[in-house]
């Protein structure tokens, strides 16, 4: 009789095998992760008190105390009829956004399989996470669109500048080597000082990183516009790339801390609170920055599609939901006077 019932089985190797690594390959949120990083930042517009009421706050509106800024008039001399130009007092709700994603899990079909409850659940985990942060990037981006100014001072705006439809400055090809050099004075004239962030869209790394190796020893020196250490730059693939002419890149520039993100959670996540079929909490994300809501529970349903086992009618499945609150404070200005610009590096 033939040996064909003992042949060798197919060769399965161990998984993770390292194979897929790029499958899940790691993203920048360089717009979330800086109005995170703001939030805490000393040069920052969150004070402790704000970010530590804000995480307070379930179920009530945070408004935030601000002064508008005061034009008294000057005279030529003391006089006995004076009258002052008064205060003016405003509150600043934050407004909330919720981004909430989650998963399944099923033991038994994980019992069942090459691929074991802990990998599934970190891959799960890490793919929703990645749905989220792209969310909350995008979020941030426009966010800062809604309130960049395009009203100038200094006179390169509109001799050497325009100014776009979006409020961007529109930068020509022509003018592209000395742009970071000029836009400190175009900022220094609305009383905008360095340091100053720059997140400007993926391009706009290559191009930066061009004018900074055009030093002394060129024929055309750009390097010195980046030597004073004006600007810090993050580069992000969700900054909008500016449309009113064909360009090659885009960016937000603004002082240090110009911006940033608060967060509370809700009372039952906080409390780690539980019942028969549920369990609340709360989750520190790496990613994020933040701590996020958890919700867990569990019941019975038939997975036998899932795990190809006909038996599986009456299985555990476990749903686990995560949810992330926040909001976005950008400054307050009574009259807009071009905390947060924009500009579009043109292709022509």
């Amino acid at each position: 009789m033939a040996m064909t019932n003992t042949t060798l089985q197919d060769i399965r190797a161990m998984y993770p095998s390292m194979l897929d690594k790029w499958e899940l390959r790691p993203e920048v949120y360089g717009l979330w992760q800086k109005g995170v990083s703001n939030a805490t930042n000393p040069q920052g517009i969150i004070s402790a008190d704000v970010l530590s009421k804000a995480a307070m706050s379930w179920g009530r509106d945070v408004e935030i105390p601000v002064m508008d800024i005061a034009s008294n008039a000057n005279g030529t001399g003391l006089t006995c009829s004076f009258t002052g130009t008064e205060s003016v007092s405003d509150l600043v709700t934050i407004t909330w956004a919720t981004i909430s994603n989650g998963f399944n899990m099923q033991p038994a079909k994980n019992f069942q399989n090459e691929i074991k409850y802990a990998q599934e659940f970190s891959r799960k985990y890490a793919d929703m996470i990645r749905a989220m942060a792209g969310a909350a990037n995008a979020v941030v981006d426009t966010t800062l669109t809604g309130v960049i100014e395009g009203t100038y001072t200094n006179p390169y705006v509109p001799a050497k500048y325009a100014v776009g439809a979006n409020d961007a400055l529109q930068v020509a090809l022509a003018n592209r080597p000395d742009f970071f050099n000029d836009l400190v004075d175009i900022l220094a004239s609305d009383d905008i000082f360095p340091q100053l962030d720059v997140l400007g869209s993926t391009n706009l790394r290559g191009i930066v990183s061009q004018l900074f190796a055009q030093g002394d020893a060129n024929a055309t020196n750009t390097a010195y516009q980046f030597q004073q250490g004006d600007y810090n730059y993050t580069f992000d693939k969700d900054v909008t790339v500016g449309a009113i002419a064909p360009t090659d890149a885009s960016g937000y520039v603004m002082p240090v801390g110009a911006y940033g993100i608060v967060h509370r959670n809700s009372p039952d996540c906080m409390a780690n609170s539980s019942s028969k079929t549920h369990d609340w909490g709360t989750v520190m994300d790496p990613t994020l920055g933040l701590p996020l809501d958890f919700l867990f529970s569990d019941g019975c349903g038939d997975i036998n599609a899932l795990s190809g086992n006909a038996a599986d009618t009456a299985a555990k499945v476990e749903t686990h939901q995560f949810a992330m609150h926040f909001g976005i404070l950008t400054p307050y200005e009574s009259v807009q006077s071009g905390v947060i610009r924009k500009f579009d590096l043109l292709t022509a």
